[in-house]
């Protein structure tokens, strides 16, 4: 804002320099008079063709308004002239325009000083230099022409910016920014038990998962000056340039603390020293350089918090990823179904949706989406709905838009052949039945032969839940879906068709990561074969070795080549033995283009899906017999008919205990410091025997029957009236009455507790029973 002021005073002074200027040149009476040789106008007094003279002894300039025109150069109708004269010559022009008769002449002579003849030279540039210098020195702000200033943008209250309440899918990363927000309001709990606030905070995940939106909502949050720029910002042509603006960057942050700094894409700044062919005077490096000092150097930083986003954490300098600089490092990773439905219900919000709409199960669809998909569904078909007229929007709209953001938009106005439809109708039902006649991969949920992107049609699975581990098993079934199209076109035609291009693809990745990362393969073994290329500007060298040797690379072609036949041959055989469903399943695609859950289910009943296994020769590691692997805690609650135990996480406490510290200031507010005065108290704080729950000690009590929220919220009030009645003495029979009620109160309370003690038994015998199954891990 203050830049915005003084280019506004500069860019006035300037209209009001150039008006001036504009009013002395039209105000010159020279203007009219042509600049001639001194012997012409000296001719023309001569020859007494003058009829008015003026002598400008200041200027030392004779002006002649002749009786009759001249020419001059070949420019006619000359009746004004003007000449230079010098100084030593004045006496001869004097005399020359007395004795050239002229009827009029006048005479202006200098009457200012040498001082002020310089003054009015001197003054308008002595004001020009003077405005330069002014404007240079404060929009510089490190360099010259603020090529080394600082570009951070500070967010004010006038700006939109998002809170907490706008981000959903993430829990997990908005209770760890949460706690910046909660140091900010309020240090004391913290500084109570000798923490600090954490300095550095990276935020880094894929794109689109919600990295930059977390930092807006802790904008709309912290209630502190907010600095936000690009890691692109510090880079120049100029040498000097980056790191001059780290300096004024974090100047100001410091003047301006506690604030907080936020800086986008810091891999464009922060990547790891060593690389690229700069060496030690990269540009780059020293930007580096700067920050690390500012971040954790000699200087004082108290008060500024920084936070960083980036897609790429692997490629950042080791030294800006350690304690000090950025002590906490949170990863933004894309929603699990919960998230991607609590995100469909946010950016749903203001959209007219149809009754009959299912977010759940749209969110079962979009597994693997972010955030950014998610929305761009949403927008997707609103602008469908828009498109065709529609007033609210329909299933059909959603399923549309979430095909266009999977596939592309749908290429109708195409002129496809009967027979390339025919062909494409038996490759997606070959991918179809594939997938129906297999156990271990999930159902299509659609298939449609519509071409839509670059593909001429598509069968789309959909995860039940959300899974994080496959076995060897489901990672071959899906071999077996993708060579399914293949399969389903040498069946029928006899010749293969390029439409299998982009599943041979897909399939020859899936058993190179088998093979080389997860040691799938029993004649490789448990060894990751392969190491990541060199990249010169990230900081990994400039090799491209692949870290074996020519007989593993052979024996890798050998697995590869044997997991795909045999997935192919799996995939034919599937279709030959169901010939009838494959022909049946074409011939409804033929008809109605793109069939659904409930069609497929009606053309596939009397299917009975088989397990796959091609490892069965790998008997080196065969599985025990005679022992079963224990049960959970939940399966043995199941089996006794109870409600599953409850573990409360650390993102529950932490949630638990804000929703406390909320409680305890409101009751602050309404009943003054005497209620009040609990707020920091034990009363409100997280018990021992809950924190061994949090961080799942072996010696926690309590792991089954965990009170709900609203139960340990009643049960801390009633302790707190039976504290309050037990403190107050029994003087009058008012007071002895209260004093009664406190104690039913406290045989209340007593109740509780006990009943808190009868669960804390339950899940000891509970936790026994486990040990003497065998060892549990929690995931």
């Amino acid at each position: 804002m203050k830049n915005k002021r003084i280019i506004q005073i500069g860019a006035g002074a300037a209209v009001l320099l150039m008006l001036l200027f504009t009013v002395t040149r039209l105000s010159d009476d020279t203007r009219h008079f042509l600049d001639v040789e001194t012997s012409l106008a000296l001719e023309q007094l001569q020859e007494e063709n003058v009829e008015k003279a003026q002598i400008d002894d200041r200027e030392q300039t004779l002006r002649l308004e002749l009786r009759e025109p001249i020419t001059v150069d070949e420019q006619e109708g000359v009746d004004s002239v003007i000449a230079q004269y010098p100084a030593r010559s004045a006496p001869e022009v004097f005399g020359a325009v007395q004795d050239g008769k002229v009827d009029e002449y006048d005479t202006n002579v200098t009457s200012d000083s040498f001082l002020m003849s310089m003054l009015s030279f001197m003054l308008p540039m002595l004001l020009l230099f003077g405005l330069l210098f002014f404007f240079l020195t404060r929009m510089q702000k490190g360099s010259m022409l603020g090529i080394g200033g600082n570009k951070a943008k500070e967010l004010t209250k006038d700006m939109p910016t998002n809170t907490f309440q706008d981000v959903a899918g993430a829990d997990e990363a908005v209770d760890e920014l949460h706690e910046i927000k909660d140091f900010l309001e309020d240090p004391t709990r913290y500084h109570e038990l000798g923490a600090k606030i954490p300095r550095g905070v990276l935020l880094y995940g894929p794109p689109g998962t919600g990295k930059t939106l977390l930092a807006r909502a802790v904008a709309g949050e912290a209630g502190v000056p907010f600095y936000t720029i690009s890691g692109s910002d510090f880079v120049e042509m100029f040498v000097g340039v980056g790191a001059s603006r780290v300096r004024d960057l974090f100047k100001t942050a410091k003047e301006n603390s506690p604030c907080i700094i936020f800086i986008d894409e810091i891999d464009a700044v922060g990547r790891q020293r060593g690389s690229g062919t700069g060496g030690g005077h990269d540009e780059r490096e020293q930007t580096l350089n700067q920050m690390l000092v500012e971040m954790d150097g000699f200087g004082d930083r108290e008060g500024v918090i920084l936070i960083a986003a980036t897609n790429r954490p692997d490629i950042l300098d080791p030294a800006l990823l350690r304690p000090g600089r950025f002590d906490r490092q949170i990863p933004v990773t894309p929603p699990d179904l919960k998230g991607r439905e609590a995100i469909l219900r946010v950016h749903s919000e203001g959209k007219p949706l149809a009754k009959h709409v299912d977010v759940t199960q749209l969110a079962k669809r979009t597994a693997g989406m972010s955030g950014a998909d998610l929305a761009n569904v949403l927008n997707e078909a609103a602008l469908l709905t828009a498109r065709i007229g529609g007033n609210v929007i329909t299933a059909d709209a959603l399923e549309e838009a979430t095909d266009r953001v999977v596939g592309g938009p749908r290429r109708s106005s195409k002129v496809i052949s009967e027979h390339e439809k025919k062909v494409t109708a038996y490759h997606e039902g070959g991918h179809t039945l594939a997938a129906w006649a297999l156990r271990d991969i999930e159902r299509v949920y659609k298939v449609t032969i519509l071409a839509r992107g670059r593909t001429g049609g598509h069968a789309m699975t959909a995860q039940e839940d959300d899974k994080g581990m496959y076995n060897r098993e489901e990672m071959f079934a899906r071999l077996v879906f993708a060579m399914g199209g293949r399969a389903a076109e040498e069946l029928v035609f006899g010749t293969p068709t390029t439409g299998a291009s982009s599943d041979i693809e897909q399939a020859t990745k899936i058993a190179r990561a088998m093979i080389t990362e997860y040691g799938f393969s029993p004649a490789l073994g448990t060894v990751k074969y392969g190491e990541e290329q060199g990249d010169p500007f990230s900081g990994r060298g400039g090799g491209g070795t692949s870290g074996y040797s020519e007989q593993v690379a052979q024996t890798i072609d050998q697995e590869l080549q044997f997991l795909l036949d045999n997935a192919h041959r799996k995939a034919y055989s599937i279709l030959s033995e169901h010939r009838g469903y494959l022909d049946k399943l074409a011939l409804q695609l033929l008809e109605k283009e793109t069939l659904r859950r409930p069609d497929l289910e009606a053309i596939f009943d009397g299917i009975d899906p088989q397990r796959v296994d091609i490892f069965d020769t790998d008997v080196r590691f065969p599985q025990q017999a005679g022992f079963e692997p224990v049960k959970t805690p939940a399966e043995l609650a199941k089996e006794r008919g109870e409600e599953p135990p409850k573990r409360l996480s650390l993102l529950e406490a932490s949630l638990l205990a804000r929703q406390r510290r909320q409680q305890a200031q409101a009751q602050a507010q309404k009943g003054g410091n005497a209620t009040g005065a609990g707020a920091g108290s034990g009363e409100h704080s997280v018990e021992e025997g809950e924190i061994g729950l949090i961080f799942g000690e072996n010696n926690a009590v309590g792991v089954t029957g965990l009170p709900k929220l609203e139960e340990i919220q009643a049960l801390e009030e009633l302790e707190a009236a039976a504290d309050k009645q037990t403190e107050k003495q029994a003087e009058t029979p008012e007071q002895k009455a209260e004093s009664n009620t406190g104690s039913e109160d406290s045989e209340q309370s007593g109740k509780h507790r006990k009943a808190e003690q009868n669960e804390t038994a339950r899940g000891t015998e509970t936790r026994k029973e486990n040990q003497h199954n065998g060892e549990h891990y929690d995931d």
